[in-house]
């Protein structure tokens, strides 16, 4: 049986797609019963609808290659103390599933947070501004800021370690330095959806309704 990949279509490498593969469209894949294919992967807007069906989850922030890259800068620095910053600009209707991916996929590279802030502007204006400051064991920090309803979707993140320091702009189409390239930043490909999707068992769900709450200013 095929796998099917719900996703935004025009975030995908359209080269990537492989006969092996149905890609639909997150309206086409509302509702389509997970039966219908051998795998299903879905972004996580949608892992509530699927929940029960076995799918594998991914979020977007883990597939985009200077994400992946920055990882290794991290973990190569030999000093776990930093600071991470992560800027974001967003549609108008993107809202706390973005951040609470963005906590999930961060939290596997700097650990469970100990103290989190958050401050956040009236969600009745355009365009909404949230904060968080967050803190981690080992001397890890995290500074995020998201726009939600600017221009034009733009990523920035940076890593300022004791030994190493990292940074992409997506707006720039800058590499991530000291080393690699990355071409059309705001792409992926299917073979990384595939690749990075998580399973969404039990252990999943309990760990995203921990992100949920800490989004909501509770938790640590």
């Amino acid at each position: 049986m095929r796998n099917m990949v719900i996703a935004r279509k025009e975030k995908i490498k359209s080269s990537s797609v492989s006969g092996g593969t149905v890609l639909l469209s997150m309206k086409e894949g509302k509702g389509k019963a997970a039966e219908e294919a051998g795998h299903v992967f879905i972004p996580l807007e949608l892992a509530e609808e699927y929940k029960g069906k076995h799918a594998k989850v991914y979020f977007d922030l883990e597939l985009y290659p200077f994400y992946q890259r920055m990882k290794e800068v991290i973990a190569g620095s030999g000093d776990p103390r930093g600071v991470l910053r992560l800027r974001r600009t967003l549609p108008e209707t993107g809202g706390d599933t973005d951040i609470c991916g963005d906590l999930f996929v961060l939290s596997a590279v700097a650990g469970e947070p100990e103290r989190i802030h958050i401050t956040a502007t009236n969600r009745g204006k355009v365009p909404r501004h949230h904060i968080l400051t967050l803190s981690f064991a080992e001397g890890k920090m995290a500074h995020l800021e998201y726009t939600f309803g600017g221009t034009d979707e733009r990523i920035e993140l940076e890593w300022s370690g004791i030994k190493r320091i990292a940074e992409f702009d997506s707006k720039e189409m800058t590499p991530v330095k000291p080393s690699g390239s990355t071409r059309l930043p705001l792409q992926y490909s299917v073979e990384d959806i595939l690749e990075k999707s998580r399973i969404a068992d039990e252990a999943f769900y309990e760990k995203l309704e921990t992100c949920k709450k800490l989004v909501k200013g509770g938790g640590a």
